[in-house]
């Protein structure tokens, strides 16, 4: 009687391209996996304190987008306008809605908007937004790090368009 998986009772030929097949089977679905489902990075900086440290790792679900819409308060990874590299930010506001920084707070469509996330007296300034009104655009996206300090953010660069939204942190 032959063995279950008895590799004696197939040829080295089969053996060979099972092999093959199933090497070419793993690189494949690693790459489609962290293409379009899912990837891992690494927090470099200090823009997003206190919620994320410098060398903390995070996996990014890049399927969200793709049945959801961002909403104010996710966590995303963000392909940067200005320069060739990632970075992690919150979502603010939405397309459409009005954003305004006045007395070291963020307003959307005139309303404060509350961020229990941040620590108690951090001050956000306007940056090169100053307090003007600013309107984000269709498509696009209003982001902030957590530490508004240091951050270069939307206040910095403007609206983040959603094709530079490379996911949503899932785990962190």
């Amino acid at each position: 009687m032959r063995r279950l998986f008895d590799y004696r009772s197939v040829s080295r030929e089969k053996r060979t391209y099972i092999l093959t097949a199933m090497l070419f089977g793993s690189v494949l679905s690693y790459y489609l996996i962290i293409h379009f489902v899912m990837t891992v990075g690494e927090v470099e900086g200090n823009s997003m304190m206190p919620t994320l440290q410098s060398g903390e790792r995070y996996v990014i679900n890049r399927m969200v987008y793709r049945f959801s819409d961002p909403r104010p308060g996710d966590i995303v990874e963000i392909n940067m306008p200005l320069i060739d590299d990632y970075s992690v930010k919150r979502i603010i506001a939405s397309p459409g809605d009005i954003v305004q920084i006045k007395g070291g707070h963020v307003y959307v469509n005139g309303k404060l908007h509350r961020e229990p996330y941040l620590h108690e007296g951090v001050i956000t300034e306007g940056g090169m937004l100053g307090m003007n009104v600013y309107k984000v655009s269709d498509g696009a996206y209003f982001v902030l790090g957590d530490n508004r300090v240091i951050s270069a953010d939307s206040r910095t660069f403007g609206a983040v368009k959603s094709d530079r939204l490379v996911g949503r942190l899932w785990i962190w």
